[in-house]
Formats: structure tokens, sequence, C-alpha cells
């Protein structure tokens, strides 16, 4: 067996020298046995070097490339590893694997492929050859390949089975070694594996020989676990690195398994450092597929044989998407490969085919053919993977996560290609799942049922069309999911579709809007939905929803809006229910019951019926004769409908025809109510309901009955428009009755009740009577009330008596009558049986001759009554009684006359001065020596017994008289008798005869000067109740008379209150003799008080002279109103003109209150303000776009709201002339004022004018500069003289009238945030202009966030952003809102601002996208002085930075030096892009100025720390735009920084100052103190706020994380607001950290980074 192995590597070696001697190479071990000096040497190796040049071998430019082009050796090994065969290790059971172990000065690569044969060896010794397949999958430049090893090593030892040699080569050499083996001879046994150890080049730099190690440690880092999806045989790669004394320290491992399923592979990478080791693990789904007929790889060589295949027109074509173990997609940008990674650019899974890559390999060739035929097979592959999604339970619901966006991502317009090739494929793809079916459907026919088509339970209003039409969704898709599709086509569902389904539903078995289980909500949103056609006016749409069956109609129908003429609400509009019966179209109340289908039933045409005219329905219906064409039910709802609309139109006649139902032993009967009584079934012991059953006969009364007892049952409320009960209309209107009759409705006897009780329940009469009478008190007449005192009654005793002839058994009586009677005798008290009443309850029985006093009437029925009881004298008891009651006879006769003669000069309360009357009770109380005495029995008996009268307006008007004519004047009596007349209750009839006597007599008394006399008595029409004015010839009584005697006065007597005409008449009668001019201001100001009209029409006010005008002079005289003078209603105006124009005599804040006697009077067109006339002119060319774009004013459209004659046609001439609207700045505008009155122009010109307006070439408007003097502007000359410019007919050059609300809506307007212009204009009740689309269409933006990566380190500012709209089938109702955009160019409007707070993104309007352009050339045309701006900026940032203590600490005091020692102080200013840059400079330098801007901020901050920085220079400072810095005065001799760029400053702490800094500030981790790290800060600056988005290419995130180390810091520092005296700046040290805690989000690839 060794002999064996000797003879097989004597062979090896043979060969290895066999191809070295054919290329005439004489290698090391040559040199060494020949002896040969260094000289021979030298000359030896000149003269084949010389020999191979005039020979041209490719292997001289192959050692040129070798070092020119950025070969990645470590791919290259790969490569040439996964090309090998693995027979024998798959035979033995073990996987294809390659491992790389780093060491100090050498890298030993093993692999357990097959082993080397000599047709391996003939082409790696030679160059551009290769013993494999070279049509696909060769990686590096063109004839490299493996040599790329020799970038690293020196020398390359190859061991693989018998084989053992080397390759040798350093830099300078002539390339043979590369190709030329050398034997290397070993006593190693053969192994298994073939090994391939790298030495590493011997460098004198241990620098540089570090650097290199580190970058193959960087190579191997980024081997993904990825790659192996994409090698054919390689399933797993080891990495092992070691330190110099050979100690492992860190490894991983990357394999790859299938589990048993060829398309799910599993990925794994095991990593192990510092004795830590972390696994991760990814599941992927792999789409493989071929793409065909490709062009060549122009990077390629091709064999003969290859090109006569074609072997490059085939390709394969891998898809890779990443899952979770639970297979839902893993969403994280992933790579694209050629074979090996090259970049990722946006996908969301990984892509892999044989690209053209450009030489480095960062990235693909675009423009190659090849590519470009990729796409269409890559764009297949995609579709045909998610088809295989479409299969799997899961993914089938999820799949479209892996779609590329179509906006708001920059894609590279190759990629874009095949984001586009996606689109278009997708799209035509039956993919989507349906709700109830395993049907699909594609997405541009699939719907999405949005909230509004959808119930509270997410699920559709209305099931979907069946078969073919079916177009929901599953609900297995996510919502958001389900947006994604939404760029690719997917639709909400549209109403028209809405409106099918709805047809759908209605003609279905099952119908859920028929159905009575579906809830209120459901209806609510099926009323919402249907609605909207009507209330967004589709006119089409309309027509379908008005031939759906949508409306319930009382009878169980449903009908569409045409089917009747007229279909009505089943109530009213004020919710009263419409009875059913009266023959309408009547909308089933219970679907009225929600507003929203209230809504829609109304947009279809459903009324709401006038209550008059069911009412007149109701009343027609009781005109039949037909008997029971009304039920009880009807009767009901129609009385109770007529009830709540009962007004005091409406009387007893209204309801004459109605009929009611009975409450009856045979069932329920209606009657009419004109000829039948009706009674309420009364419960009270004497209703006659409880005494018809008293009674022991059955009566019957064929025209009385009792009300049906079910109409009271649940009475409706109390409507608002009258106050009646239920139960009191019924009484009142339809004469139901609660209490008995006593007399017939005709009143020619009495009733059948009464004579029914008389009759048969005798013992109950007295109460039915008094329950009864003050009731029927009214209705009786003198033969009704005789026939009443005639009927008998039971008495005391037993006794049945005549009513007329008893007495009420009062307490006095009985006991007078005890005097004389004995007991047993009878006497005619009548028999009262209810104990429990107060016996004056009973006085009304006085009126039916009952009698109740002891006169001499009484005391003869007395002894008329012992006779009765006495008929035998011997019998009688106590004669000498008699003989007394006669005695008491004759006395009582005596008094008799004696009280009515005192009687009738009495009365029993008036005022107490009276002469014409004596007041009895006011004279006893006079004189009562207790006054807390009770006279409330005396005046009983007063009023009772005497029958004194009370006092009543006859009498008090007889005093008032007798006062008059006695002349009596005496002020506290007249008060008191007006008082007393005021409290007195009369009819209206009283009333006017109560007015007419004071008016004949003269009845008011009034204590005051007239002339002659003192006192005087005047006429109601005489006097007046005016306070406090006074007019002539008539009596202010407010000026005597307290205010509680103004209602008396006015209301009854009629005197008049002081009101317009009054004080209009006082005026008009003035004469000019008697007149002042404050008089007549006293009467302007009270007739302004009391104007109610609009306007005077009368012709005779115009004509006097009753207005104070002052002259020039300051006289103050009465002018008419045909007099030329001005109002004062400006202060401004007010003190140019005064004194040179007549005026109306009074203050500003006068006139302010006078508005309504001005505007009444019609003199509104005086105001200074209208007769002022305002022309400008503009004294200096000097001008410049206005530096605040929120003043801007082309962004506010206002005319078309106002009906502006500018307007004409479909208004878009006027609206591109506002569109493009100029605004300005001039520095001075000169105003004149003009004033023409009588016929005379009065001038002043203004030193500084606030508006001027040309619109000779366009719209231009002028502000001044002055930003106070501007603002003012804006608030009140700019919305005037803007909508008198707006409202001026340009033809005829007339203003029309002008509202006074119009001029605030354009002061609101102007003043308005641009945020806010949309609500407030909708606020204002102003719709959008329809003006025909402009031929450039705004983008479609809608949930987009662009940005474009600034091509330097430097930040940048927010664009104007757009307005995005949504369409009408959105989910939501609301309204769109406003996405920023941010460009690398600094949006200079945005930050003009003084505010930093302010320098925020506004919305655009009239579809203009950007704000006018700020760099616009100045009208002079003269050229910015750019520099000096500039170098100002930059003054106050290094002076902001010095001032700064974001890094001091406790003690610093360096703020303070900084303000007392700065040279450059400067004054604190707010700057704007136009006076910094103008137009000279491009948007690619502006942003390299203002990048060098914030870096010097930086290093002035860092330069100024205290304690300092030890050895910080301008050498930290390795920025290639600080040069841009130099225009500041102390860094003008600064060097242009020429060295490699790899962060904006660089800061090796070796003190730890800058590393304590941050950890005080709390920016760093205690762990990092007494650590001396290196610091690479990049800085990012903005002219805008703090959290504005900044970016970062990908070389620098990856950067940032590369730098990230033990050993090193990465900071960023964010410089904001720069333009503003509010510099700011943040920290964020460790990026890489803060992302990892949130408090930075990177986004996409080019990375976008949001502060948190």
């Amino acid at each position: 067996m060794a002999l064996t192995v000797s003879t097989r590597r004597a062979e090896a070696r043979r060969f290895v020298q066999s191809i070295s001697e054919s290329h005439g190479y004489l290698g090391e071990e040559f040199y060494a046995s020949a002896g040969m000096s260094a000289e021979s040497r030298r000359k030896v190796e000149n003269a084949m070097l010389a020999k191979d040049k005039i020979i041209g071998s490719s292997v001289i430019t192959l050692a040129k490339n070798l070092y020119s082009k950025d070969v990645r050796f470590i791919f290259e090994l790969l490569q040439n590893a996964d090309d090998n065969h693995f027979s024998r290790a798959r035979s033995l059971g073990a996987i294809p694997y390659v491992s790389f172990s780093i060491y100090k000065d050498r890298v030993i690569v093993e692999c357990n492929e097959d082993g080397f044969n000599e047709a391996n060896l003939t082409a790696l010794s030679d160059v551009g050859k290769s013993s494999k397949t070279g049509a696909q999958g060769y990686i590096g430049e063109k004839g490299i390949g493996f040599k790329s090893v020799f970038k690293v090593a020196w020398k390359v030892l190859i061991q693989s089975g018998y084989y053992s040699f080397t390759f040798k080569h350093r830099k300078g050499d002539s390339g043979m070694g590369m190709i030329s083996p050398e034997w290397f001879e070993t006593q190693e046994p053969p192994t298994s594996l073939t090994r391939t150890t790298l030495f590493l080049h011997e460098h004198d730099d241990l620098n540089e020989r570090k650097r290199e190690r580190q970058s193959i440690q960087h190579q191997l880092k980024e081997l993904q676990p990825a790659m192996l999806l994409f090698l054919k045989n390689l399933k797993r790669i080891e990495v092992h690195i070691y330190d110099e004394d050979g100690v492992a320290t860190s490894s991983s491992v990357l394999t790859v398994n299938h589990t048993g399923n060829i398309n799910r592979p599993l990925l794994e990478k095991v990593s192990t450092e510092n004795g830590d080791t972390k696994q991760t693990k990814q599941k992927y789904h792999v789409m493989e597929s071929t793409a065909l007929n490709l062009p060549r790889n122009e990077n390629r060589e091709y064999s003969e044989k290859e090109e006569n295949s074609k072997a490059y027109s085939r390709a394969p074509v891998i898809l890779a998407f990443p899952l979770s173990e639970d297979d839902v997609p893993t969403l994280e940008p992933q790579d694209v490969f050629a074979f090996l990674p090259v970049r990722r650019v946006g996908f969301n899974f990984l892509i892999h085919s044989d690209f053209v890559t450009q030489a480095n390999r960062e990235d693909i060739v675009t423009s190659s053919s090849r590519n470009l035929h990729l796409l269409d097979t890559l764009a297949q592959s995609f579709v045909i993977a998610m088809r295989e999604f479409c299969q799997h339970p899961t993914l089938k619901f999820q799949w479209m996560r892996y779609l590329p966006k179509l906006t708001g991502y920059p894609w590279d317009p190759f990629w874009q290609r095949l984001v586009n090739k996606i689109k278009e494929r997708i799209v035509n793809e039956e993919m989507l799942t349906l709700r109830d079916s395993m049907q699909l459907r594609t997405i541009i026919k699939a719907r999405r049922v949005g909230p509004m088509a959808s119930d509270q339970y997410g699920n559709p209003l209305f099931n979907d069309l069946p078969g073919d039409g079916a177009v929901y969704l599953s609900p297995a898709y996510e919502p958001v999911d389900l947006s994604i599709l939404k760029e690719y086509g997917l639709a909400n569902l549209d109403t028209k579709e809405i409106l099918d389904r709805a047809e759908n539903d209605l003609e279905s078995e099952t119908s859920k809007m028929r159905s009575i289980s579906t809830d209120a909500d459901w209806h609510k949103r099926a009323a919402k939905v249907i609605s909207i056609p009507f209330e967004r006016r589709w006119h089409g749409l309309i027509d379908d929803a008005k031939y759906l069956d949508l409306i319930p109609l009382t009878d169980g129908d449903w009908v569409y809006a045409h089917y009747a003429k007229t279909i009505n609400f089943a109530s009213t509009s004020d919710g009263i229910p419409i009875p059913t019966d009266l023959d309408l179209q009547l909308v089933d109340s219970t679907a009225t019951n929600l507003l929203e289908r209230r809504r829609l039933f109304m947009h279809l045409g459903v009324k709401y019926l006038p209550a008059l005219e069911v009412r007149a329905k109701i009343l027609q219906k009781y005109q039949s004769t037909r008997p029971g064409n009304v039920n009880f039910e009807a009767s009901l709802s129609h009385l109770r409908f007529l009830y709540l609309t009962h007004s005091n139109e409406h009387s007893v006649n209204t309801y004459f025809q109605l009929k009611l139902f009975s409450s009856g032993v045979f069932g329920i009967e209606s009657y009419p109510i004109s000829t039948h009584t009706f009674y309420f079934i009364d419960d009270s012991p004497y209703g006659l309901w409880t005494l018809k059953h008293k009674a022991t006969e059955v009566v019957s009364w064929p025209n009385v009955h009792f009300i049906q007892q079910r109409y009271l049952e649940n009475p409706p409320a109390r409507p608002s428009q009258h106050d009646l009960s239920w139960k009191e209309w019924l009484s009142t209107f339809l004469q139901v009755r609660q209490y008995p009759r006593l007399i017939s409705n005709n009143t020619v006897a009495l009733s059948e009740e009464c004579r029914f009780v008389a009759d048969h329940l005798p013992s109950e009469f007295l109460g039915f009577l008094k329950y009864s009478w003050h009731i029927e008190e009214p209705r009786l007449t003198s033969d009704r009330i005789n026939d009443l005192k005639a009927l008998k009654v039971p008495c005391q005793g037993g006794q049945v008596v005549t009513l007329s002839d008893t007495y009420l058994p009062l307490s006095p009586l009985l006991a007078k009558r005890n005097e004389f009677m004995q007991p047993g005798d009878a006497f005619p008290f009548i028999d009262i049986r209810d104990n429990s009443s107060q016996m004056s309850q009973w006085d009304f029985l006085s009126n039916l001759g009952v009698k109740t006093s002891a006169d001499h009437s009484f005391y003869l029925e007395i002894l008329k009554s012992i006779q009765q009881s006495n008929i035998a004298s011997h019998s009688l008891v106590d004669p000498v009684r008699i003989l007394r009651l006669y005695l008491r006879i004759f006395s009582e006769c005596l008094d008799s006359k004696e009280k009515q003669a005192d009687v009738r000069s009495c009365l029993l309360d008036a005022p107490i001065l009276m002469k014409t009357k004596r007041s009895v009770l006011s004279i006893y109380q006079s004189i009562s020596p207790k006054p807390d005495f009770d006279f409330s029995l005396l005046r009983k008996f007063l009023h009772d017994v005497l029958q004194i009268p009370k006092c009543c307006w006859e009498n008090i008007v007889d005093e008032l008289k007798d006062m008059k004519q006695s002349a009596r004047n005496d002020s506290h009596l007249a008060l008191s008798l007006y008082n007393e007349l005021k409290n007195v209750k009369n009819s209206s009839t009283v009333g006017q005869t109560l007015k007419a006597s004071f008016e004949n007599d003269a009845l008011i008394f009034a204590d005051v000067e007239r002339g002659l006399f003192s006192r005087q008595w005047f006429k109601p029409s005489q006097c007046l109740w005016s306070s406090p004015t006074s007019i002539r010839n008539k009596i202010n009584l407010s000026s005597i008379y307290d205010s509680k005697l103004e209602k008396f006065f006015v209301e009854t007597l009629g005197v008049r209150r002081l009101d317009a005409n009054l004080v209009y008449q006082e005026l008009l009668e003035l004469s000019a003799g008697e007149a002042t001019v404050d008089q007549v201001k006293d009467l302007i100001f009270t007739l302004n008080s009391q104007i109610e009209t609009e306007e005077n029409d009368s012709v005779e006010f115009s004509r006097l002279p009753i207005l104070p005008v002052r002259d020039f002079g300051g006289n103050v005289s009465l002018d008419a109103n045909g007099t030329g003078f001005a109002i004062v209603d400006r202060k401004k105006l007010h003190d140019i003109f005064r004194g040179r124009v007549k005026l109306l005599d009074f203050s500003l804040e006068e006139v302010c209150q006078l508005r309504p006697f001005i505007r009444w009077a019609g003199i509104e067109g005086r105001y200074l303000s209208r007769l002022v006339k305002e022309t400008s002119t503009l004294n200096s060319t000097d001008k410049r776009p206005i530096s605040d774009p929120y003043q801007d004013l082309k962004k506010k459209a206002i005319a078309y709201h106002f009906r502006s004659p500018r307007f004409q046609g479909d208004g878009q001439e006027f609206y591109n002339l506002l569109c493009h609207t100029r605004t300005w700045e001039a520095e001075t505008i000169s105003t004149t004022l003009t004033i023409r009155i009588d016929g005379h122009n009065v001038t002043q010109e203004v030193d500084r004018g606030e508006i001027h307006i040309d619109n000779t070439d366009g719209l231009d408007i002028y502000v001044p500069h002055n930003e106070d003097q501007r603002h003012r502007t804006y608030l009140s000359a700019l919305p005037k003289r803007l909508l008198h410019w707006i409202m001026t007919d340009p033809v005829t050059n007339t203003c029309k009238d002008i509202d006074n609300s119009a001029v605030g809506f354009v002061q609101g307007l102007l003043s308005a945030r641009l945020s806010g212009v949309n609500y407030y204009l909708e606020e204002q009740g102003i719709g959008d202009v329809s003006i025909p689309e402009q031929i450039e269409q705004e983008p479609d933006i809608e949930d987009t966030l662009s940005y474009a990566v600034a091509s330097t380190p430097t930040a940048v500012g927010p664009s104007t952003p757009l307005r995005a709209s949504s369409p009408l089938s959105d989910d939501s109702d609301s309204e769109s809102g406003f996405l920023g955009q941010e460009t690398p160019a600094t949006d200079p409007a945005s930050f003009s601002s003084p505010s930093p707070g302010l320098a925020r993104s506004r919305p655009s309007f009239a579809r203009e996208h950007l704000l006018p352009d700020p760099f616009a050339a100045p009208a002079t045309g003269q050229p910015r002085t750019i520099p000096r701006e500039y170098c100002a900026l930059l003054l106050q940032v290094a002076s902001a930075a010095k001032r700064s203590r974001v890094l001091s600490g406790p003690f610093d005091l360096s703020d303070l030096s900084s303000a007392l020692f700065d040279d450059h102080v400067t004054n604190n200013r707010t700057f704007n892009e136009y006076d910094l840059f103008g137009t000279v400079i491009s948007q690619f330098e502006r942003d390299k100025r203002v990048g060098a801007a914030g870096e010097l901020f930086v290093f002035e901050l860092l330069s100024s720390l205290n304690p300092s920085l030890r050895g910080f220079t301008q050498d930290n400072w390795t920025s290639t735009i600080r040069k841009y810095a130099k225009d500041h005065p102390d860094y003008a001799n600064m060097a242009v920084w020429s060295g490699i760029e790899t962060s904006d400053l660089e800061y090796k702490d070796n003190d730890g100052t800058l590393t304590e800094a941050l950890i005080y500030k709390g920016h760093l981790r205690n762990r990092w103190r007494n650590r001396r790290p290196k610091y690479y800060i990049e800085v990012k600056t903005t002219p805008g706020p703090w959290d504005m988005p900044f970016f970062m290419s990908n070389a620098q995130y990856h950067k940032m994380r590369r730098l990230s180390t033990d050993d090193s810091i990465y900071v960023i520092f964010r410089v904001f607001n720069l333009y503003t005296s509010q510099i700011g700046v943040n920290i964020y040290v460790d990026p890489v950290q803060l992302e990892n805690e949130g408090h930075l989000v990177f986004a996409a690839d080019r990375w976008t980074v949001k502060p948190q």
C-alpha cells in the first residue's frame, strides 16, 4: 500500500513539474539547487519577463488586474468549492461542505469534495480556462477567478488526494507563479479533504497587516445562510477565526436543511463568540424556474462548444420567500443574488439569477440586455409562487404581503420595470378567495366590503350575488393585507354594486331588509349607504334606488318610490301617529324610528302629511252615512290625532259630527255626540255611574251613555300648543261629562238624570245637587231653578218638603230653634247625611230657596212648626215660649229696616279715604286694638249675612269723579285708587267701559306744573309712559307713578309707551327756532334705541334740518339729510379729514352706538370708509417675493362665493389668474385718499401705503416689506382692497355692492393657517368651484411618503406637501389628510418664519403643488450678495455653538465667557433661502452649504467644551464640504480636506474628556467610563424642527453598523432650526442601539431615519 501511495505521489509530482516546465517557469527550488547568485537570478528573471512581454502573455494583464479590481476572493473560493463533485461524501452520508479557518498569517480552506485530478490542475494552471462549466455561475472579473487569492496571499498551498503543490506570486512579479505549480513535499498521508492554505502577505506595517486580516474577516462575515439556497452542492459553510496564539475566538456555521420538502428549506446559522452561542433559523418557500432565450453575458467569454450550444441562453431563476416557523410571511428587505449576494433593492423576497454584475459586484448592470430579458421570467416566477401560496391553508390569505410597493418606494428604474411586470401579471390572475365559496377572483374583479357596507359585526350588509356575480372577499383576509392590494386595483364595493345586492336581498325569501328580526343597527347602516347617491347627487344611481322596493307600508307591502303618487310617513313631522284607515299610503311606523331610515324615505319621496290635511280626512270620515265604517281602534286613533293637533282655532263645532263608543251591557256601539250625551265612568259617591247602579230599578236612557273606558287607557301626553289634558279635551270639546246634568241640553226641562235621582234616590238628591252645582249653575235659567225649588226633599224627622221651603241646619239656627221648640217638634231642616262636609258647602242651596238666616220668616216658620206639632192646645208644653217667639219676630222686623238703610252706603273693602262709600271692614281694621285680629269671620258675616257688597270698579270711578269735581287733589288717594283698580279682575267688556270712562272724564291725576295750573286731570290719550325721555304735550306718567302701575296705565287704560313713531313725530314737529342740538341728539339716541324697521322711506325726513353737522370751523348746526357731510367710522380717516369736510357731530364711539339709526335713516353711504377712495402707486421698483409663504395669496380661492363679475363662463380664466397671483413685498407704497362731497374733492397723500394691486399683466399684489406694517395690512386693508378688486367689473370698472360679512370672511381666510383653510371654507358654507381639469394632473400620493436622498451627508428640510383625496368608495367618510414630502433641497418657504415652532409644511390649494419660487430673481435684476448673507449665517451658527451648553458640565462657565469675549456676536436673525442663496446657486450646492453650516456648529461646539478636548483641531474635521465654512472669517485660511472621508468628524478620545461629557449627559452608559474609544461623528442638518426625518445612504448605514464596536463609537449630531436664532442639536450616540430601543426608526433600504 505504501508503494502505491509513493507511486501515485510521484506521478502527481511529475505532472506538476511538467506544467511548470511547459510554462518555462523556474521555481525557488531550481534557483536554490543551481546555486545562482542574486544578480544571476535577477538577470534570468528579467530575460524571462522580456520574453513574456514579447509573446504578449495574458498572465501579465492578469497580474495587473489582480490589484486594480475589487475582487472578493472568498466568494471565488466558495464558487469553486460548489462547482466540485461530492459523490464520495454523499456515498458516505456526509453533506457537502466548505470551511474557512483564519489564522494570524494564513487562511485554511477545506472541502470534502472528491479531490483534484489532472484536468483540474491543468485548468487551474492556465489563464481564462476552467475544467468546470463556464456559461453560468462564474463569479469574478474576466480572467481572474481563482487567482484572486493572490490579492491577499503570496503563496497558495493545495493538498488534495495525492497532490501537494503551491502557487507563488508577489506584487511586481510577472504573474507566472500564479499559473505555474511547484511541488510541495509533505510527509502527511493523503487526506479525503481538499485543503487550500493561503499564506498572507508579509507587511512590514503591522497596521496594514491587521487591516488586511480584518478585511478577510469582513468578507467572511458577509456570508449569509441564504447563499446556500443558490449553491448547487454545498449544504454547509463553516468559518473559524483564531487569534495570534492560535486560540479559536469565534466561529459560525451556516447550514441548509430541506426537511423533507424541497421547496421549503430551513436555513440555520450558529455563531459562537467569546463563549456565547447564538442560533438563528429562517424558513423559505423557494420557487425555481429557468429563463430561456437570453442574450450573452457581456462580462464572460464562452468556449466554442458553449457558443454552439448557446449554453448562455438559459439561466436559473430562483425566488425565495422568508417564512416563520408557523408559515407566516416574514417581511424584511432581502438581497438580490447573482450566485452570491449583490445588494438589497427593496423586495421582501430573495432574487437569484445569472445577472450581469458590475466589476465590484455591488450592483447589477441595469443596462444589460441579458438582465432586462430576465425580468419577464422573474415576474412570471413570482406569479407562480403566489399561485402555490394560494394552495396553502393560511398563506392563501397572506401572499400579497410579498407584493412590491407601487408607490412610496424609490425604486431604481430597472427594478421598477420588474414591479410593473409583476403588476401586469398578478392583476389578471384569479388568486383571491371569495367569502362564501371556493371560487377565486382576480384583484380587479374582487371587492372589499368597507365599513360603510358592513354591519356592526363586520359582515356585509347584503348577501353577495350568486354565481359569477359574487365578488365578496373571504373574511380571513386581514384588512392591512387587503390595503396592499389597493394599489393593484382592489376596490371597495361601490354604491352601484351595493344597490344591486340590496335589490337581490329584497327579492330574496330570506331578505334581511324585510325580516322583522333584523336589528336597528343593520337598518341604520343600510339606510345610510343607500342614501349616498341622493346626498352626492348621483342622478343615475338615484333612479336605480328609486326602483327598489325599499318602502314598507302599514299594510305589510313593500313598494318602490314610483309605486304611488304620494307615500306619506305614518306620523306628522311632529311625530303624531296618523290613523291607518284614511286611504293613505303610509310607511310602516316601526321603519321610521331610525333617523337614517327616515332620511332615506325622504330621499325616496316620502313626505310628511300636514296635520290639517289629516284632520280634514278624519272629520270627513264621520260624514259618511254608512254604519260601522269606524271601529273602536280607528276611533281611538282618530281622537288621539285630533287631540294632539288641536289648537285655539278649533271649537266645539269642529268636532260636532264625531261619534263615540259607549260602554254597555250588550257590547260597544258608537253614537254621534251631537245628539247623545256621554259621561265618564265616575266612581265618586254622587257620580252618575255610581247612582245608576244604586237604583233598584233598571233605567234606560236612549240618548245618555257612558264613554268606552278604553278611551282613557294610556292617555296621550299633553301637546305643547294647548294646556288641556286628554280627559279635559274630551270633556271640553266632545262634551263628555264628568258631572251629571241638572237640566236637558236644550234647557227646556230638568234632565232625565236629575228626575231619576229625585224620584228613585231622594236620599242622594242633595249630594247629587252639590256634586253638579258648580258646573251646572251657569246653565240654569229662572224657570229651571223654579223646577228645582219645587222638588220634594227629605228633612230631619222624616218629613218630605218642597226644597224652597226648607232651612239649612246651621248651628245658630238649630240653637235658636231650640229656644222655642221642644224635642220631637218637626222643623223643615233639610236632611244632610254628609257629616264630613262643611256647612258652608251647602250655601248654594240658598239659590234654590233654602233659607239660612234667623230672620222674622225663620221665627214664623218655628211658630208654624209648633202649631203643626201641637194641634191640640192642651198638649202645648211651655206656652210662655210662644210669647217670647212673638216678641222675637217683632224685634226682627224692626232690625231689618235699620240694616237695609246702613248697608246701601257701605262697602266691604275699599280705600279707607273714600268719601262716596264707607269701607266698613277697613274702618274696623283701623280701630282694632289687636293688629293680629282675625277678620275673616267678620268679613264673612258682613258679606254673607249683612250682604255688604265688595268694592268694584264702578265704585272707584265714582270716587275719582267725585275727587275731580270737588277738587280733592289728593295724590295719595289717587295712588290707592289706581292700585285698587289694578287689582280688580274685569272682563274685556268691562275693561273697554273702564277705559272709556277714563278717556271721557279725564280721570288720570298728575301732580305736575303745567302753565298756570299746578295740578290737573288728564285723559289716557294725553299721557305717555316714557323713561327717561319726555315728549312735548304729553304727560310722562313714568316720572310720577311707580313702575308697578305701568301695566295698568298702558294695558288697561291704553296709555302709550314711548316708541320710534312717537320720537320720529317729535323730530318732525320740531321747529327750527325752538330745537337745540342737545335736544335733537337726545331724541336721536332715543329713536336709535326704539328702531325696529330696517329703513325709513319718508321723504319728509330727508328734508328736515334735524341732523347735527359740524362744519369746517367747528360750528355745529342742524342740517337736512341732503346736506353734504360724512360720518366718522374710522379714527385714521377722521384724523386726516377733520376740519376739511363736514362731519355728523357724533364721536366714533357714538357712531358705533347709532348704527341702527344710521341704517334706518339711509345714510350708511356717508361713512368715511365708503366715501374715501384709495389709489396707490409704487415709488420704487425694488420688490421681492413674499417672505412668509403663509401670506402667499394664490393658495386661497374666494371669488366664486361672492359672485365676482370677473368670474365668466366656466371660470377657468379667472381661476388661472388667481392661481398665478404674485405677492410682492415693496419698500414704499404711496397712497392717495380722495373724498368727494358737495361736488368738491378733498385729497390727502399718505406717506406709507398699505397695498397696491396691479392686474395689467396677471395679478400682482404689493404689500409692505416692514413685517409689522404688513401684518396690519393683512388684518384690515388687504381684505377690503382685495375684495373690492374681485367685485369690480373689469369692463365697466364699477364695483358691485360688498357685504360687510364678505370683508370679514376674506379677513378670516387670509389669517387662517393653511391646514385650516378647508375647514374654514366648509364652516362658511363655501363649496368647491367646478373648474375643468388641467392638463398637468396632480400625482396620486395617497398613502405614500416619498423621499429623494441627498447626495451629500447634509440633511434636508420638508417640501410643500401635496393634497391627497380619497375616492367616494373609501372605507371612511372622513376627509383625506396632507402627506409631507421631503426632498434634498431645503424648502425655503417652510422656514422663513421667525418661530421654529412654525417651521412646518403647509397644504396648498387650487391644484398648486409648490410654493412660489422663492429663488426667482428680483425685479431689478440686481445680484444678491450671497456670501455676505451666508457669512452672517455662519457667524450666527458659530456664536450659537459657543453659547450652547448641550455638552457642558455642572460648573462650566463657557457660555458666560463666550458672551463676554466672542468677537463675532451677531444680532439674532431669521434667515431665508432667497437671501442666503438667491437663484445663482444650484440645489446641490445649496445642500452642501447647509451641511457645512451644521458641521461648523458641531465643530465649534466640540472646540468650546470645558474642559477642552486635547488635540482637537481642524484636522479632526474630515469632511470634504468643510471648504464652504471658509466664508467665516475665522476659517478663511482653513485647508480643503483631501483625505478619505469616513465620517464628518473623527476624534480619538485619549483623555476620556468627550466620553465623560457624554456619560454625564446620559448619552453613554457607565460601562464606557475609563475607556478611550474613537468617535466617528456624522452631522445631519436641517433648517426645520428636530423631528424632521433625515437620510442615510446604504453605505452609510452599513458603515454605521460596522464602526459601532467595542473600540469605536458612531455618533449622529442632528442640527436643527439652522436659519433661526434658536439653533439646536440632538445627539444620537450609538444609533444601532437606539434603533434597537426604538428611539430611531430606520425605514427602507436607502435609509430614512425618523427620531421618535
